[in-house]
């Protein structure tokens, strides 16, 4: 499974823990086998043991950290778009961006970014990628000034 497949499904899992879900093994099959339906290559879905062990770093690391990357989604957030309206799952997406712009060194920030504002087409509202977009591209210039 390509890393952009695996991050999907990792969001798909933080949406169902955030809904109250345990986002267990029978979770993961049944992200793996929604992904397979929506890939024109069906074939190229499969779960390799780094596919789980990045997905099981990405919901560990977001739930360790999701005090931190709420602070930070608060801080850079303007306007209307406080945490408490953001909806779920560009909250979700938003958490395993940051997660990854901060603690992950083997994703660039631009990868990251970009994910991120993918996921926020295919599973949002249109406003919103714009919305994820300038949050990140808020953190990722701090982090180059500071």
């Amino acid at each position: 499974m390509a890393r952009s497949m695996a991050r999907q499904a990792a969001m798909q899992l933080l949406y169902e823990r955030l809904s109250g879900g345990e986002a267990g093994e029978e979770s993961m099959a049944m992200v793996k086998e929604q992904l397979a339906e929506h890939n024109a290559d069906k074939a190229a879905i499969g779960l390799t043991k780094d596919d789980k062990a990045f997905i099981q770093e990405i919901l560990a690391g977001v739930e360790e950290k999701k005090d931190q990357l709420d602070e930070i989604i608060r801080q850079h957030s303007t306007g209307e778009w406080t945490l408490e309206r953001v909806a779920n799952v560009d909250l979700c997406i938003l958490r395993m961006a940051i997660y990854e712009i901060l603690y992950r060194d083997d994703v660039p920030n631009n990868v990251a970014i970009s994910q991120a504002v993918e996921l926020s087409r295919l599973y949002s509202e249109p406003k919103s990628s714009r919305y994820i977009n300038g949050v990140l591209g808020a953190i990722e210039r701090k982090g180059q000034e500071g």
